[in-house]
């Protein structure tokens, strides 16, 4: 509740980027509409801390480690520590090599937070991020995500042939997700892509401008 989203998109993207709400890309099915971004407030963040046990004497104090091989990254964090401070939090960064990041923090766990991005495809794979069998050395749950719910219903939408049925119970996971709260989801960056005019057939779609290169043409010009 510290944390101005909005602010982020349009100081790092100047507002080419979204809110982030979930873990499911807003252009799928399993996308859930419902569910919302926390709107910034400083004081029930301060009555939050509080009811925690930090206040000025006792600050809450924790890292952001993250890597500077995406150059939006370390900006990222800094401007989540200026935001956080206005609660009273004290934000420690912590900007590595992408190899160095991967082998010292992420693949060990070994972290307070990290700041991390995702691609994500359009047909959503739960089991990598949220399932606790992702829970281990070289998995992708890396931040411990444990709920046996969500297990189940990971395991259940693998069985699960029916398209609507099975988007209905992606947008149940979203929402039981966000709740848990074992990320804060930030934004969604726009693709910007700029291609020669002399190319034809391009044709833009969720998953960018790739998909149909096959079909891309050259026009002559005499």
């Amino acid at each position: 509740m510290a944390i101005d989203r909005e602010q982020l998109v349009k100081i790092l993207f100047f507002d080419h980027a979204k809110v982030c709400t979930g873990p499911f890309l807003p252009s799928t099915k399993a996308f859930n509409a419902d569910v919302k971004a926390p709107k910034r407030d400083i004081k029930r963040a301060k009555e939050l801390l509080k009811e925690a046990g930090y206040d000025a004497a006792n600050p809450f104090v924790f890292e952001i480690a993250t890597s500077n091989a995406n150059s939006i990254r370390p900006y990222a964090a800094e401007i989540l520590q200026h935001q956080l401070k206005d609660a009273g939090v004290i934000v420690t960064l912590r900007v590595m090599e992408w190899q160095a990041f991967l082998n010292t923090v992420v693949f060990p766990n070994d972290f307070d937070t990290v700041l991390l991005g995702w691609g994500l495809s359009p047909m959503p794979d739960p089991y990598m991020f949220w399932h606790t069998q992702s829970d281990k050395k070289g998995g992708f749950n890396l931040v411990g995500y444990n709920n046996p719910r969500m297990d189940k219903m990971i395991e259940d939408s693998q069985e699960i042939i029916d398209k609507t049925q099975l988007d209905t119970l992606f947008r149940e996971m979203f929402q039981i997700i966000v709740a848990d709260n074992p990320y804060l989801f930030l934004f969604i960056p726009n693709a910007i892509t700029a291609v020669d005019t002399k190319i034809q057939n391009i044709e833009s779609s969720p998953s960018g401008i790739w998909h149909n290169y096959i079909d891309w043409e050259k026009e002559e010009i005499e």
